[in-house]
């Protein structure tokens, strides 16, 4: 059964709590998406990860309008969790936790033919039964971190998706991922994880020819790169500092 709509074109985009991230520069002879991102991310390190965060965060949604857009899901393809996926799924607590989300957000395991991990209208966080088999779930918790950070970005990410300005969305799929890095960092857990947790959804969904959404990220190999450089500013010796309120 699949749901009905198209899960890895609709359901991801964000709010527009955060500066541009492309905005002028005056060395713009190197424009790759990961340079312009870390340029973004500069400064960071200046202050706690709650405190960054906090400052770009958008307020829930309310209770009222969340209702709406769960009543408008489509009761196809949303599936009951089975106690393993259940527990997996608990492990998403502190992530919610630390972004304000704990009460605003409602998980739904879904089927869509193919690993998926997504946020839907700032309510739903969809997971595929597919996701759920493939990912540990330290790996399920990077995910869902670089989910939430589609929040700090929707309104910008929504319109760069519906131009289909490829650019722009890979630039803002790279802002996720650093503030999923920071997340993971913030939570005492390894960034490493979102790596890999990357790299296991690109290869499973290529092998089933699910790449319609491929356009809208950077190459494996860049992002990496980058998960990694901003992990690096974040190093396991740094958390108390970063997490510091």
């Amino acid at each position: 059964m699949r749901l009905g709509f198209t899960a890895a074109s609709t359901l991801w985009v964000a709010w527009s709590a955060l500066p541009a991230v492309c905005g002028e520069r005056r060395n713009p002879e190197n424009q790759r998406p990961a340079t312009k991102v870390l340029a973004f991310f500069h400064g960071a390190e200046t202050v706690s990860i709650a405190q960054f965060l906090g400052r770009l965060r958008p307020a829930p949604l309310s209770p009222a309008v969340r209702a709406q857009v769960i009543a408008t899901l489509p009761a196809e393809g949303e599936l009951r969790p089975t106690e393993a996926e259940r527990a997996k799924l608990a492990a998403l607590e502190p992530i919610f936790e630390f972004h304000g989300r704990r009460d605003a957000l409602t998980i739904k395991v879904i089927e869509v033919g193919h690993a998926f991990v997504g946020l839907h209208a700032r309510t739903v966080l969809l997971v595929s039964r597919d996701a759920l088999a493939l990912l540990t779930p330290e790996e399920l918790q990077a995910l869902a971190a670089h989910e939430l950070g589609h929040e700090y970005v929707w309104d910008e990410y929504w319109t760069a998706m519906t131009r289909q300005a490829h650019p722009r969305m890979q630039e803002l799929e790279l802002v996720c991922d650093g503030i999923a890095v920071m997340t993971l960092r913030a939570l005492g857990l390894q960034p490493a994880r979102l790596v890999d947790a990357v790299t296991t959804v690109t290869r499973y969904n290529e092998r089933l020819g699910a790449t319609a959404s491929a356009g809208g990220y950077v190459s494996l190999k860049e992002r990496r790169n980058f998960i990694e450089e901003i992990a690096s500013r974040f190093e396991a010796g740094n958390t108390a500092q970063a997490t510091r309120r």
